[in-house]
């Protein structure tokens, strides 16, 4: 189950039926509930048995990032020389010029990229 998704459906504050959120979810109604169940005994949520249907608790909604936290992540942008054979680090990115000639490298870098080497 993609926790993720599932707050980010229910993040509105609305009541949100059951089924009809597995199907979004494209998950197992009978998972789905389970899920809603714990989060209820918790506190996270409220879970109807009558309806079937769940609404994420207004103290916790509050909690959750808004759609402008949610957009693309921060980029770093850089323009370097790398002496042959040689690593740097840019932010939290190891750059590698495994060639034997000096470089000018210009790099867009998310936070998802570890490593990049370069070889000519």
């Amino acid at each position: 189950m993609n926790i993720e998704k599932f707050f980010a459906i229910i993040k509105d504050g609305a009541w949100h039926d059951l089924a009809e959120l597995a199907n979004q979810m494209e998950i197992q109604p009978d998972k789905l509930t389970e899920f809603s169940q714990f989060l209820s005994e918790q506190g996270i949520i409220k879970y109807e048995n009558k309806t079937h249907t769940i609404k994420i608790e207004p103290e916790w909604k509050r909690l959750l990032p808004t759609e402008s936290e949610l957009a693309e992540p921060k980029t770093t942008v850089a323009t370097f020389i790398i002496p042959p054979e040689t690593t740097i680090d840019v932010q939290s990115t190891r750059v590698s010029n495994l060639s034997r000639i000096q470089l000018e490298v210009t790099l867009r870098i998310s936070d998802k990229i570890e490593e990049l080497s370069i070889n000519l």
